[in-house]
């Protein structure tokens, strides 16, 4: 019962890109100062009318779990790194075209080059409407092996280990959220375990080098790719379908949602019944968010919108999450 809390929702896709820096130590230490940057392409919304025959609901729900599979068979929760380039000739290719989003496409390609003037690769995320959270994880936990960052993964890890008592404050269940905090904490291990090993391979590295530094027959090639090879480590975790990414990527709508409960003056003013807040999914959505005093409620926009697995996020629930876990989004 508790894994039905991760069960994906059905959407299309749209892609979210997780840019690196320019630079000479661009692939290996990204600056401090841009933890991560998403730009959204145009996401295709399916409204799915009742249906009076069985037969048809049925046909429409086989219909739908066909574009699932197709999407799942063809990209991964998170993609390899590429260059920002492939940004580029994707909106070029658009651009070229005569159909009736040749403006949208124009100003998607003015982005895509003003992003490569300072990063140099980005990944994409599948679009199932988990994609900034999804994003925001690898992007956090790929950041902290690359730079081995021992201390903030403590940090981390501390923060998140003690915050049983704060979300069931909130209004959750123990018994309900503790197998996602379980794979939260377990994930900030295997980040640090990574980093250890990173670090006790250079260090064989260095005394390697050096021991051999006059033979002429000396192989390097095991001993050159200790980050790599974590990378390849955490990236394989993090693309497993149903486990830790989904896991997390719920757990950390939890956070989400507990920093807004906690802080109601700080993000409610923020939240609004206007059809343009990006932080309802729909106008009907904000509405029905509305308490009887006609401001937003927040524990059934939470509810609503921050919650469920498949729920698009707005700018609201971007700076609630960042500031609970106290990281800096760019």
């Amino acid at each position: 019962a508790q894994r039905q809390h991760c069960a994906l929702t059905r959407s299309f896709f749209r892609t979210t890109t997780i840019p690196t820096p320019l630079g000479s130590a661009a692939l290996d230490d990204p600056p401090s100062t841009d933890l991560i940057t998403t730009t959204a392409t145009t996401t295709v919304t399916v409204t799915v009318t009742a249906m009076s025959s069985p037969t048809e609901h049925q046909l429409t729900e086989r219909q739908l779990q066909a574009i699932e599979d197709e999407i799942k068979s063809t990209q991964p929760l998170t993609s390899i790194r590429l260059p920002i380039d492939a940004l580029i000739h994707q909106y070029q290719s658009s651009s070229s075209s005569d159909d009736d989003d040749l403006d949208d496409d124009n100003g998607f390609l003015q982005s895509a080059k003003l992003l490569a003037e300072k990063y140099t690769h980005l990944r994409r995320v599948r679009g199932d409407g988990n994609c900034y959270y999804r994003a925001f994880l690898y992007a956090l936990a790929e950041r902290l092996l690359r730079r081995m960052e021992g201390e903030e993964i403590s940090r981390l890890k501390d923060k998140v280990s003690n915050s049983m008592e704060w979300i069931c404050g909130n209004g959750y269940e123990a018994t309900t959220i503790d197998m996602f905090h379980e794979e939260m904490v377990d994930l900030f291990d295997f980040v640090a375990a990574l980093a250890y090993d990173v670090d006790s391979g250079n260090h064989h590295n260095h005394n390697h080098n050096n021991n051999n530094n006059n033979n002429s027959n000396n192989n390097d090639n095991n001993y050159d790719h200790p980050l790599e090879d974590a990378l390849s480590k955490l990236h394989e975790r993090l693309n497993e379908e149903n486990a830790t990414s989904d896991y997390c990527t719920w757990f950390l709508r939890i956070l989400t949602a507990s920093q807004l409960k906690s802080h109601p003056d700080r993000y409610l003013p923020f939240l609004s019944a206007d059809s343009t807040d990006s932080s309802f999914t729909s106008a009907a959505a904000a509405t029905d968010c509305l308490g009887n005093d006609g401001t937003v409620d927040l524990s059934v926009f939470c509810a609503r919108e921050v919650e469920p697995m498949g729920k698009e996020c707005g700018m609201v629930q971007v700076a609630a999450l960042a500031e609970c876990l106290g990281a800096r989004v760019v």
